[in-house]
């Protein structure tokens, strides 16, 4: 995977993002990223349960395609006892890996 994601650039050369990006869920986050950068959408998969039925404990990944680049990022979370902190979870790991790559700059 290269260091350069190929996005689609504004005049100041650097990835699109929504101007004053509210705070959400990293999930709506991540979602407003994609889109800004002209990217498919990120998916997001349920790839463990563990636990008894009354204790559940879900991890979710999550895959994003930059098109430009061809690269695929896949991003696993940790435990979570629901769906939705687990994915959200994981969406935060994919943010943070973005930013460090330099392909996800928010404006906050």
């Amino acid at each position: 995977m290269s260091e350069s994601c190929g996005t689609a650039k504004t005049s100041s050369t650097q990835p699109q993002t929504e101007k004053g990006m509210k705070k959400g869920t990293a999930r709506s986050n991540l979602y407003e990223i994609c889109g800004a950068n002209h990217w498919k959408t990120p998916i997001f998969e349920c790839c463990k349960v563990e636990g008894p039925s009354h204790k559940r404990m879900f991890t979710f990944k999550v895959i994003i395609e930059i098109e430009a680049s061809r690269n695929t990022i896949e991003c696993y979370g940790a435990p979570r006892p629901k769906k939705k902190e687990a994915a959200d979870d994981a969406a935060e790991g994919a943010l943070f890996y973005l930013k460090h790559i330099g392909c996800a700059v928010k404006n906050q």
